[in-house]
């Protein structure tokens, strides 16, 4: 009975998932149909419609699938590894250092293309989470800690990022929207330059399915069934830095979906990774699907960037998860 509600419930996640690749190709400003997109692909003519279904609803709608299950996936994956269902790549700083090594070479290397700048947001992310699993992850015993220190070190990229693009007015101009978080505007060029190293990070979530069921249980008791920590601890945070750092190529730094969607898989799903993993990628591809939707009607006709809709609506459930877990500790 339990298999098949989980089932049913997973075949409503599709159903949205479903219902938010629908909107997000054909809602916005320009109205357009199911023909309309049919025709855009097998027969373009270079229409209005189609112009906009070719190069924006559609690597608009790819962006945010490929972002959010990123997202998600990466989210859950520091949760597990640090033990506090507070964490993400967004609330843990990781964002904010992929953001600052993106937004320091376009500084000193603006003409370079973006499809390169994910390798810099690769080692900036990685140096961020290795710098916050040393200060705080590995031996803390307070849950509270590694937020802390997580927060801290976002504070300090935010603060030098800021510095860099007040000192460069051309780079200002050419990173500011993107900072807010985006996934409008990027070629399908770049999606699927990067798309490659989302789908491998993915892979790596889910071959690591066995031993977080396993780590989950406690540290004691994994070393005690063969399990080498710190092999999987230093694999985890590698799978989490190349989602992480291709998120943010692709959209900026959208906060608060890494944490949602996992809180969103852990409700409906029971906690085992064979669930949690496959439908906190879900979950964060529909977040970010109905939060661009979202975005675009908000103060139509203008768009808001879908970062500052997250980073709102987040900001009230991470303080509302918060002040619900330290209950539990009082």
């Amino acid at each position: 009975m339990t298999h098949k509600n989980n089932t049913l419930k997973g075949l409503f996640f599709l159903l949205f998932l479903v219902l938010g690749i629908t909107g997000s190709l054909l809602l916005g400003f320009t109205k357009t149909s199911f023909l309309d997109l049919f025709n855009a692909i097998f027969h373009y003519n270079g229409s209005q419609a189609h112009i906009i279904l070719i190069f924006s609803r559609i690597p608009r709608t790819l962006n945010a699938l490929l972002s959010g299950a990123a997202l998600g996936t990466s989210g859950m994956l520091l949760q597990t590894l640090t033990k506090n269902r507070l964490s993400s790549s967004s609330v843990l700083g990781i964002h904010s250092g992929a953001s600052f090594g993106i937004v320091l070479t376009l500084t000193l290397i603006p003409t370079i293309a973006w499809t390169k700048l994910y390798f810099i947001a690769l080692l900036a992310g990685l140096s961020t989470s290795l710098f916050l699993y040393l200060i705080a992850g590995k031996n803390s015993t307070n849950t509270s800690d590694i937020i802390l220190s997580g927060t801290a070190i976002s504070a300090l990229f935010f603060s030098l990022t800021q510095a860099f693009l007040y000192r460069n007015s051309t780079a200002l101009e050419e990173v500011l929207f993107w900072m807010t978080g985006s996934v409008e505007g990027k070629k399908m060029e770049i999606i699927l330059t990067i798309a490659p190293m989302i789908i491998l990070g993915l892979v790596f979530s889910f071959l690591l399915i066995k031993q977080l069921d396993t780590f989950q249980l406690g540290e004691q008791v994994a070393l005690s069934l063969g399990m080498h920590i710190e092999r999987f601890q230093g694999f985890t945070i590698l799978t989490c830095a190349i989602l992480a750092s291709a998120s943010v190529t692709l959209s900026g730094p959208i906060s608060f979906v890494g944490l949602i969607a996992p809180y969103i898989a852990r409700y409906f799903f029971p906690n085992t990774h064979r669930y949690l993993i496959p439908y906190s990628m879900l979950s964060g591809s529909i977040l970010l699907l109905f939060s661009d939707i979202a975005s675009r009607f908000i103060i139509f006709p203008k768009e808001l960037p879908v970062g500052a809709l997250t980073a709102f609506f987040g900001g009230i459930f991470f303080i509302y998860l918060f002040t619900k877990q330290e209950k539990n500790y009082e």
